[in-house]
């Protein structure tokens, strides 16, 4: 059977915007040729027409937004909705018989200057016969080496290692399964394992269900759970990954464009090979995942194969995460945006992929929007309030808060109400503190430095309000001086009081890290949320076994 996609969602979110942004246009219209200053005195036509040039950008950026906000909402509504017909097409693989299946498979470990024997132990224990584990170490520490030396001798494993170490995490795995030596293997597939995953003992079998049932996958991607949260960051924070994975991802693999999310996954080996291999790019996930649709494969999403991740480790780790992301889509776009316009996808799966992947680097764009209505505006004496009507506010606000949406259906009720509040709250200032930091990334990535490949912390020191000042001294003075300049051109702090306010306000967050747990209190608040996100999967019928974590019942 060949994967078959549908554009009813799109269609449907195109109409909800389309409404939208013809009211939009029509205020914005009728406000642009009854324009006039706020103290009543004629306006010069250069004036005008600077006026007029800004705020059609200004309506461009809103209509952007809203978009982006309408996509939010139809994904979670429509899963929520529609969530038990959905899991029916995934329920035809799980009948799939791979008991007589042979196929020669790879277990690939990527590391570089982290490693975590633990989850590599669980993660090598497959109920497979037929398959090899390499690591390939780009680790520069003598440390990790010689710990990843040791565990290779006492598991007998290969490790491979290179000279150059270019081209990140894809030139690492390229420079090995492209290599003769890897060819001559006859591998049919190959797993991509990160340092901190952990798979199930039956993830091989669960992924070669897929390929055995559909005739143009590529790439089976996986679910996860986000577990081992060994402080108070990773505990707020680690239930959004838990309650994403089913949402999102079971909505793109029928709607839109299913990508390889970097890990956790099987690929196979003759497809990667007529790709020509990993493009060696910071986002080589996604850009592998668009050579693959130029083959005519497509990436399939398992949810009822469970892997565990760990969120990052505190605050800073998170930001460097976030700084790593906008810079490799900003390189993703400047390079693959013309090979997708060109492509053969359909016009849904290309408008996903706008949707999901330009949204951090136009941040750029986004401090465009704050000169023009903090700086701009008021310096022209524009007078907004035809433009600007007050019930726009109203979808302003819904959408700002869609990203949201899923985790209040999936966990309200399900957790402590205070705790989900908290989450909620810590969630706006957590994102929102990213602006200068996506900002900055987007610009860098914009005029030509290229992204760098940033290996998220896996460690964390205490933190001190000396080291969280010099963490955030640049997002603190970019908050107050937009406060400073929105306070003495509109006289009121409340336009930029999300961007400004929870800069400031991340300064708490850096101090969440602190609050550590034992190995107990840790089992035990990945085991809460894990039964939650397990019972929110109608796939999973009886029991699921996950390592490190042990049994769950649905029921």
């Amino acid at each position: 059977m060949d994967i078959k996609k549908s554009n009813k969602l799109h269609l449907v979110m195109l109409l909800a915007w389309l409404a939208l942004f013809l009211v939009l246009w029509f205020f914005y219209i009728y406000g642009m040729i009854n324009l006039k200053t706020s103290d009543g005195d004629e306006m010069s036509l250069g004036v005008y027409i600077t006026s007029i040039i800004f705020l059609i950008l200004n309506g461009i950026f809103i209509s952007y937004f809203w978009l982006n906000g309408v996509k939010d909402f139809i994904y979670v509504v429509w899963f929520n909705i529609r969530k038990k017909k959905l899991f029916l097409d995934f329920k035809k693989v799980l009948d799939v018989d791979v008991s007589n299946v042979n196929d020669k498979i790879l277990l690939v470990y990527c590391t570089c200057n982290d490693f975590e024997p633990k989850a590599l132990n669980y993660s090598i224990e497959q109920n497979y016969k037929n398959y090899d584990v390499v690591i390939l170490d780009d680790s520069s520490d003598a440390k990790y080496k010689g710990l990843i030396d040791e565990y290779a001798k006492e598991k007998n494993i290969k490790v491979v290692r290179r000279k150059d170490r270019k081209g990140f995490k894809a030139g690492n795995i390229n420079h090995y399964l492209l290599s003769d030596e890897c060819r001559s293997k006859n591998y049919k597939y190959f797993v991509i394992l990160d340092s901190d995953e952990v798979i199930p003992n039956d993830f091989i079998c669960g992924c070669l269900k897929y390929f055995k049932y559909y005739r143009n996958v590529g790439i089976v991607q996986c679910s996860h759970v986000a577990t081992n949260n060994k402080n108070y960051f990773m505990k707020l924070f680690h239930i959004g990954v838990n309650s994403h994975w089913n949402c999102y991802q079971t909505i793109k693999n029928k709607y839109g464009f299913s990508s390889l999310l970097g890990h956790g996954a099987m690929v196979e080996y003759e497809s990667y090979l007529k790709c020509g291999g990993f493009p060696e790019m910071v986002a080589e996930d996604l850009c592998l995942s668009i050579e693959m649709r130029k083959i005519d494969k497509y990436v399939v999403f398992a949810p009822n194969v469970i892997c565990q991740e760990e969120y990052p480790i505190d605050y800073v780790a998170f930001k460097k995460r976030h700084s790593k992301w906008t810079q490799g889509n900003m390189e993703f776009i400047k390079y693959y945006t013309p090979r997708i316009a060109k492509s053969k996808m359909s016009w849904f799966e290309k408008l996903d992929i706008i949707l999901f992947t330009y949204n951090l680097p136009l941040t750029a764009v986004f401090g465009l929007f704050i000169v023009t209505n903090l700086v701009v505006f008021p310096l022209l004496k524009i007078d907004l309030s035809l433009i600007y009507p007050i019930w726009m506010l109203v979808p302003t606000i819904i959408f700002f808060i869609s990203p949201t949406l899923n985790d209040f259906i999936t966990w309200i009720g399900r957790i402590n109400f205070f705790r989900f509040v908290l989450y909620f709250i810590c969630v706006i200032v957590l994102y929102g503190s990213m602006l200068y930091v996506s900002f900055v990334s987007s610009i860098l990535g914009l005029f030509g430095k290229k992204a760098k490949f940033i290996v998220t912390p896996k460690d964390s020191k205490k933190m001190t309000l000396l080291y969280a000042l010099r963490c955030q001294w640049k997002e603190i003075v970019f908050a107050l001086v937009l406060l400073g300049i929105s306070i003495w051109l509109d006289h009121s702090a409340l336009p930029v009081i999300l961007i400004s306010g929870t800069s400031i306000l991340s300064l708490i967050l850096i101090f969440f890290s602190n609050k550590k747990y034992s190995l107990e209190e840790t089992l035990k608040i990945d085991r809460e949320t894990t039964k939650i996100m397990i019972k929110t999967n109608s796939l999973i019928k009886d029991k699921v076994i996950l390592p490190y974590l042990g049994e769950f019942d649905k029921n």
